[in-house]
């Protein structure tokens, strides 16, 4: 379910990037619907949990996705967390829904 929350909460997540650095396993970057939000907001393709190909950068790992990637990722992986989601830019969007359910 998505939330919104205003004001101050405490053990919120305020870097999701640092925090999926931090956390993420193999799983987190092999499942499918991973996979489509790394293919559709990076235009990446994952080759295998530490590979990934992309069109800017070429051949990256897990952790030089875009911050936005990262913190769907986290969001979708750990849906008891509370995470700022400022990284997230309108390509971001329509997986924050996804991610609701």
């Amino acid at each position: 379910m998505l939330s919104v929350f205003f004001g101050e909460l405490s053990e919120v997540i305020t870097n999701p990037a640092r925090y999926f650095k931090d956390t993420y396993t193999d799983d987190w970057i092999t499942d499918d619907l991973s996979k489509e939000m790394i293919r559709d907001v990076d235009r990446s393709e994952v080759i295998g949990p530490r590979g990934i190909d992309s069109p800017v950068f070429g051949g990256i790992s897990p952790r030089e996705l875009s911050g936005g990637v990262k913190t769907l990722t986290a969001i979708y992986k750990k849906p008891e967390r509370i995470f700022i989601d400022s990284a997230c830019g309108d390509n971001c969007v329509k997986w924050l829904l996804v991610s609701a359910y």
